[in-house]
Formats: structure tokens, sequence, C-alpha cells
């Protein structure tokens, strides 16, 4: 009985011990990631500072690849056809506008979190904001694998924007306190991170998505394809196709060659060019048996994302609230000089107006988001839809040269100049001042306007070759062009927070700098579901025009090809809408000469794009410095 009593006592000891300690190691996982534990000592070195960079730019290299949407767009455009969209398949204009989701959301955490992330810690606001970057993509991947589009909003649009604001937010506020001195270098450096992680992701997803992609079952030629010729004197037997009430096409069943009732896509010779990592040729392709690789590739980003932020944000650091750095600090004496008095002020990281007020009382606030609203307008037109664009434009002028790959390149190169923009501009932010920078990101609405010109150079180019060589100028021209108008588009945001500390003071800026995303977020839905539309439109107008031309040329052959009257207008929309009656397709059927519209698809939206940065260059000319001590004495 003693036994018994001593052994009930011991395993209640040793029960109490080990909740005791299971209590202490949880506290210890949050006490690492509080502010307190992420706050340097007050003697903090100086010469240490630099040490607080590297965690802030591993949560940016993770959270910049939000930027390469256009890599994900095409494959998820044909996600059930693989080689050709199908008519299920998700149209550029239904996907665009996630993009434009993550943005509102995202403007929607800075304004709304901002605050919270300045009293929660880098460390707690970085793991928070990695969870749901990564539940993102793995989300995102499970709506195009179920081929289901609302998850691909709630995961990319809604969770991804989310986890966009949290580790875009964290690391540069947290680098500006390190540096109140250096603020374009501190916010530049952060952000040119954010830029090398777009540059980066191009060639990882290109990578990914080769390897899991899985071509579709090749079911043989069409009269489309072929043109129903012989081959070596020898007819080749060739897939018969019906076209049924909702414009989709299924094989006949009169066919002498595939399975009768077999839901297919045409695949024509423009379409395989824009394959990526699958071999194959024009033909008739089975629907849903092929996998372009994209649900995958974006499930294992997330993973390795998710890692990635989280453990930099493990690390992230904050300086104490009284510490100074050393430069700053021997700055000059307040009762012998008032510039430098307020030069030493303004360097510390306690003193500023507040967000509610700024928001409110000053015309400054509202001159600024109109600044970065039209700046970023034009920026991310280009890069929600780039990869897309290139081809769409260049790929008939030079279809041998702007392949999947060079078009996985170019995104890569304005990753690149993202980066370069937001390292380089802020850090000359700092000698040439804010609103100067500003004004020299004015030279990108020539580049934007420019852009038509060069789009109706390359058709007529493209026209007046025959197969013969061609200058390849107007190529190199919207290269260079697009890349150093991306580096004025990073140079908006990595000078951001300099100028709103500048204007506003340093102790809200954090708060500040989320109100003022807005401007981005808004511009984010200006940009891609404006140039969703424009598009839509320009692209129905181009299939009436090729209509015409066919039917002036040879009235039969679209009936021949498709199955239907060029008269019948009700079965060619539905045709159009189910993906079967398509620019390439119909350019197969047009007489010699025929221009291509494809190149002009974007004219419109280029022309508004230069518009609104016209609008942002004098808006920021209109900005004029606050006297900040005689705003603090109203409060």
């Amino acid at each position: 009985m003693q036994y018994y009593e001593e052994d009930k006592s011991r395993r209640k000891k040793t029960s109490t011990i080990k909740r005791d300690l299971s209590t202490t190691n949880n506290k210890s996982v949050i006490n690492v990631l509080s502010k307190e534990a992420a706050t340097a000592p007050i003697d903090y070195p100086t010469s240490q500072r630099f040490l607080a960079l590297p965690p802030a730019i591993g949560i940016h290299l993770a959270i910049g690849s939000v930027y390469v949407y256009s890599m994900w767009t095409p494959g998820m455009s044909k996600a059930l056809g693989v080689v050709a969209a199908a008519p299920s398949d998700w149209t550029h204009s239904e996907l665009l506008p996630v993009f434009s989701c993550a943005a509102v959301v995202l403007g929607v955490t800075t304004s709304a979190l901002g605050e919270w992330v300045e009293k929660s810690g880098p460390r707690r606001s970085g793991m928070v904001g990695s969870a749901f970057w990564s539940g993102a993509l793995l989300t995102t991947a499970l709506g195009i694998e179920t081929h289901t589009l609302p998850l691909v909003y709630l995961g990319y649009g809604v969770l991804g924007g989310v986890g966009w604001g949290l580790m875009y937010l964290t690391p540069v506020t947290s680098a500006m306190k390190w540096f109140p001195d250096r603020r374009g270098f501190a916010t530049g450096v952060a952000l040119s991170a954010f830029g090398a992680g777009a540059a980066f992701a191009p060639s990882v997803i290109h990578g990914l998505v080769d390897h899991f992609s899985v071509a579709p079952e090749f079911i043989g030629d069409c009269v489309l394809t072929i043109g129903g010729i012989d081959i070596d004197g020898v007819t080749k037997p060739l897939v018969e196709l019906a076209t049924l009430e909702d414009g989709s096409q299924v094989v006949a069943n009169t066919s002498p060659v595939g399975r009768p009732g077999t839901p297919v896509v045409v695949a024509t010779e423009a379409d395989v060019a824009k394959c990526s990592g699958i071999t194959t040729c024009p033909g008739v392709y089975a629907i849903e048996t092929g996998d372009t690789g994209i649900s995958k590739a974006m499930a294992s980003l997330g993973i390795i994302y998710g890692v990635l932020g989280a453990v930099a944000s493990r690390f992230m650091k904050i300086p104490h609230p009284e510490w100074i750095p050393e430069r700053a600090s021997a700055s000059g004496s307040v009762d012998d000089n008032n510039e430098k008095a307020d030069a030493k002020i303004n360097a510390t990281n306690n003193f500023g107006l507040p967000a509610s007020y700024v928001t409110t009382n000053t015309t400054q606030f509202p001159l600024l988001w109109l600044a970065v609203f039209g700046n970023a307008t034009g920026g991310l037109a280009l890069l929600s839809s780039s990869k897309v664009m290139l081809t769409d434009i260049f790929a008939g002028l030079a279809p041998h040269i702007v392949t999947p790959s060079f078009s996985t390149g170019y995104v890569s190169a304005l990753g690149v100049g993202m980066a370069l923009g937001r390292f380089g501009w802020s850090a000359i932010s700092d000698v040439l001042g804010r609103k100067n920078t500003y004004a020299l990101f004015g030279l990108g609405i020539p580049i934007v306007g420019f852009t038509p010109y060069l789009c109706h150079t390359v058709v007529d180019m493209a026209t007046g070759a025959a197969g013969g060589e061609v200058d390849m100028w107007p190529l190199v021209a919207f290269y260079s062009g697009s890349v150093l108008t991306i580096t004025f588009y990073g140079g908006v945001f990595s000078v951001l927070p300099a100028y709103i500390a500048d204007l506003f003071g340093q102790k809200y800026a954090g708060a500040i700098h989320g109100k003022a995303l807005t401007a981005w977020a808004t511009s984010a839905v200006a940009g891609p579901m404006g140039l969703a539309y424009l598009r839509s439109h320009a692209y129905q107008n181009a299939i009436e025009d090729l209509l015409q031309t066919i039917e002036g040329h040879d009235a039969s052959a679209l009936e021949r090809s498709f199955g239907v009257s060029v008269n019948d207008d009700a079965s060619i929309q539905n045709m159009i809408n189910a993906k079967t009656l398509t620019i390439e397709k119909l350019m197969e059927l047009t007489p010699p000469g025929t221009v291509d519209p494809t190149p002009y698809l974007y004219n419109t939206t280029l022309y508004v794009a230069a518009g609104l940065m016209s609008v942002a260059f004098l808006s920021n000319l209109a900005i004029r410095p606050l006297d900040l001590k005689k705003e603090l004495k109203r409060l």
C-alpha cells in the first residue's frame, strides 16, 4: 500500500513537470516571436545594424514572386485543353481580376493592420504573413487541380493579399528604423529583394512547370491544321469534327479517326509555339488528358516560400525606441543650429504626425496618393500580363526568337529591372530628394505612349517580310523600354516610405505607408482589370473583322472547317465564347497578306496608362513640404 501511494505521488509529480515543461515551451515560442524579443538593446552598436537586413531580404525574396502572376495565367487559361484553350477553360478576363483581388486585399491589410504590425513586432507579423502566403499558393494549386475558380480567388486573391500585405510592411518598417539617417538606402535594400524574388521566380516556375507537364492525347490532323492536302502522294485520314450547340467540338460519328463524341481542342501552329515543356504538333487533342503542370509547380513553391518566410521572420530585429545611430546622434546641438536640430529630431523614430491626421488634414497625402496610383497603373498593366503581351505582339514577327523560354527570360528581366529600380532609385533619392526622383519617373510616359507605334511597326514588318529576315529593333526597343519603365515602378515603392517619413515624420510612417498603399491597390484593380476589359473588347472586334475578311474571300471556308455558316451570328458567338473560334484559327482561313490583329490588342490600354502616369507626374509637382513642428502644435 505504501509503495502504491509513493508510485502514485511520483507519477503525479512527473505529470506536473511535463505539463509545466509544455507550458514553458509554448511560452518560449510565443516569447521568441514577441516584439520584446525582437527589440535590440539601447546600446546596440551602430556598426552591426546591417545584420538586421538579411532577414528582411529573406522575407521579400519569398513574397516577390507575387509579381510574376503572368507566369501562371497562360497555363491556367488552358488547364483542361493544355495545348489550346478548351470551352470550359478560364479566360484571361476571368483570371486577371485574381491579381486585382490580391491587390485590394493587400490595400485593406496594410491599411487595417499597419498599426498591428507596429505593435506586434516584425517576427510575429512576418510569421503570420508567411503562413498566409504559403496557404495562398497551396489553396490556388488545389483550385487549379480541381478547376474551381472560387478557390483560386480565395487562395491567390484573398489569402495571398493578406500574406502580401504583412510580408511587405514588416521588413520595410523595420529597415527604416535601423537607418533613420539613410532611409532611402534602407528601403532600397529591403525592397530590391522583393524585385529579386520576382526575377528569380520565373526561371524556377518555368523549370517546375516543364518537369510536371504532360502532353495530352493526340488524335490526329484535321482540315484546319493541314488543309486536307495529300502527304507524299497518300491521302491522310483526317479527324472529322462536329460542332455542338454550345460552340464546343467533338469527334464526329462519321470520323475515320478517333472515338466519336470525344471532346477535343484544335491546336494550330501558333498555339503549339506557345506550349512550354511539351513537344507537340498542330492537330486535334483530347480534352483533360494532359497536364500543364501549373498546379503541382504552385504547390511546390507554396511549401518552399512558406519555409523561407518563416525562417527569415524568426530572426527579424528592430532597434530600441530610444536608439539613435552614432552619426545621427552627433549631428549637432539643438541650441546651436536649428537646421541641425531639426535633422536630429527627424532622425529619431519618435517624431511624426499620426496617420489619422495626415490622411484627413493635409493636402500632401492625397497628392502623394495620386502620384503612386498613376505611376503604378502603367507598371501593373505590364507586370500582370507581361508574358502574354510579349507573345501577342512579337511572336508573329520572330516566332523562332519569341519562344516560351524567351518570354520567361523577359519576365525575369522585368524582375531584375524592378530590383535595380527599388535599390537604385531609393539610393538616388537620398541625393536628389524624393520629389525630384518621383519627377524623373515621368520619363515612363513617352515610353508607354510610344509602344502602340511599335505594335504598328511590328505588323508592317511582319507583313512585308514574307519569310525573309526582319529588323529586330522594335523588339529591342520594347524589351529595353519596358524594363526601364519597370525600374520606375520599383522606384515608386522603394522611395515611398522615405518620402512619407520626410513629409510626415518617422514615428507613424508605417501606418501612413499602409494607408498610402491603398493607391497601389486601386491601381492594381484599374491596371489588370482595365487591361482585361479593353483587351477583350479589342479581341471581339478583331474576330469580327477577320470574319468579314473570310466572308469576302471564301464564304464557305468557315463551314468547311467549323461546320457553321459565316452568316449564323448566334452559332459564331457561341463558338467564340467556347474558344473554338480564335484569332489564330481564323488566320488560317484568311487570304495571304491579311494583317494579324493580335499586336493591336493593347493599344487603348497603353494610351490610358500613359494618361494616368501624366496625372501622377503633375500631382507630384504639386506637393509642398510640411512644417512638422507647426502641425504637431495643432494636435
